[in-house]
């Protein structure tokens, strides 16, 4: 027996399936590129969080060599130091 053709609407179906197929691998690579470049965007720049933590370790270090040369009273300093703490992310 001769063998069946294929109906124009099973090309259709065949064809929409390696379209959505196609779709959805460009949407993967396109999601992949943009998840690299974003994570090599935070690798260059430093953030600001990180700026902002060196200058309360640096207002700590400070903190510190106030009270030891007195230039602050005890009550300052806890105060002051449970500012910085409350702003410091650990």
């Amino acid at each position: 027996m001769a063998r069946a053709r294929s109906t124009f609407g099973k090309l259709q179906r065949d064809q929409a399936k390696k379209e959505r197929a196609k779709a959805k691998m460009d949407d993967r690579l396109s999601r992949r590129e943009d998840k690299a470049a974003a994570s090599e965007q935070a690798a260059k720049a430093p953030a600001a969080d990180q700026v902002d933590q060196t200058q309360l370790l640096e207002q700590f270090a400070a903190l510190h060599e106030d009270l030891a040369e007195g230039r602050i009273s005890l009550d300052d300093f806890e105060v002051r130091q449970e500012e910085l703490r409350a702003q410091l992310v650990v």
